[in-house]
């Protein structure tokens, strides 16, 4: 019987965004589980540190560090949005008969690609890091969903805003337990309630006889806000220390 093991991973970092670019993006080495990965033009390689025998379960063990970092980047102040697809493995064979030549096939996979036309070029000197604090949850990819279609114009600010604290608030136990188990503080979160409840003709979430407008710094602040409650969902599932999030945090409301 052949024995195999896995030497190295390798995936292709594609940016989902035309407009945002990596072309002279400086490289970035990161430890993610049990692999030593560096990024550099736009190749992952991921070297494990312990020993897989076949490449489908070293992939099991990388892809959902993968999928974190994904999530992480895009659930930020910077919304990158990318992907990595895997590519191919370094494949050893352990105890080879002599003579012998063994070829590792596999198939090819690869994800499709969305493109924004017309947007200003972005070009990053960086690629996006992992936080290592940040782990998915059925909570963040549902909030990163509806995130993305606030971020394409599918749904105002106000409302999305709205889901964000109401979840909070049903996840643990009202704005005092989310204030407590996320380490947010209440002022922003009764700042977050006050600008949802405003009843703006235009994007607000609610209708009423005196129109309330909700202005440009407003709506600003809103994004940042959520962007950075759902980032701590993510933080708060990877059981690491929170560091308290303050109004001082965000831009001034005035």
């Amino acid at each position: 019987m052949i024995d195999y093991r896995v030497k190295a991973l390798y995936y292709r970092f594609v940016s989902d965004v035309e407009h945002d670019r990596f072309d002279d993006a400086s490289p970035v080495a990161t430890r993610r589980g049990d692999f030593e990965c560096n990024l550099v033009d736009g190749l992952l390689a991921a070297v494990p540190v312990v020993e897989f025998r076949d490449r489908e379960t070293a992939k099991g063990a990388l892809e959902p560090h993968l999928r974190d970092w994904e999530q992480s980047a895009y659930a930020s102040p910077w919304a990158h949005s990318f992907h990595f697809d895997y590519e191919r493995s370094d494949v050893e064979v352990l105890n080879p008969e002599p003579g012998d030549v063994y070829a590792c096939a596999e198939a090819a996979t690869g994800r499709a690609t969305a493109f924004l036309v017309g947007a200003v070029i972005r070009r990053n000197s960086e690629y996006p890091r992992p936080d290592p604090a940040y782990r998915r949850t059925p909570a963040t990819d549902n909030l990163v969903a509806r995130l993305r279609g606030a971020r394409d114009g599918r749904e105002t600010w106000p409302e999305f805003a709205y889901f964000v604290l109401t979840q909070l608030e049903a996840d643990c136990g009202g704005r005092t337990g989310a204030a407590a188990t996320l380490r947010v503080s209440r002022n922003v979160l009764k700042e977050l309630g006050t600008i949802c409840d405003k009843r703006d003709p235009s994007i607000g979430r609610k209708a009423g006889r005196t129109p309330e407008t909700i202005s440009a710094t407003e709506r600003l602040w809103l994004e940042a806000v959520v962007v950075r409650l759902i980032h701590r969902i993510g933080e708060h599932a990877g059981d690491g220390p929170l560091s308290p999030i303050t109004l001082a945090d965000f831009p001034p409301l005035t």
